[in-house]
């Protein structure tokens, strides 16, 4: 399942996350995991988050972005829920560029049973029309 938060800079949407993730941390007996572009929120997730920052790796495109969510869920299989804050920012790509991310990462969702809740620096409205459903 994926679900979406989009809205412009500085609308909550990192406190959202933040807010969601501890709260699943409490509740959770799988893995957490939460991709960020760097470590600014680290001290406001529960310990039991495994944060996991963009900016210490080589990534310059979607596809790079998207092998290397895989390559996180590859390495440990109690992985149930994946929170990504930025995802435009992340994977490097524009807004009107997202949905063809957004099938990648909605396939393998599916396919491994895989929570998305992932943040974007959009409005509702570029969000494609296939996943306004996701939008919360």
């Amino acid at each position: 399942m994926i679900q979406l938060i989009a809205g412009s800079q500085g609308a909550g949407k990192t406190k959202t996350l933040i807010d969601m993730a501890n709260a699943l941390a409490k509740t959770t007996d799988g893995h957490t995991v939460y991709v960020d572009a760097d470590e600014s929120q680290i001290f406001r997730l529960d310990y039991s988050i495994r944060l996991i920052q963009t900016a210490e790796y080589p990534l310059t495109s979607a596809s790079e972005f998207f092998g290397f969510v895989c390559g996180i869920l590859s390495q440990d299989y109690d992985i149930n829920t994946v929170f990504i804050d930025g995802l435009l920012k992340n994977a490097k790509i524009e807004a009107s560029k997202m949905g063809e991310l957004l099938d990648r990462v909605h396939e393998v969702a599916e396919r491994y049973n895989i929570h998305f809740i992932i943040s974007m620096s959009c409005s509702r409205e570029e969000v494609p029309e296939k996943y306004q459903s996701c939008l919360i």
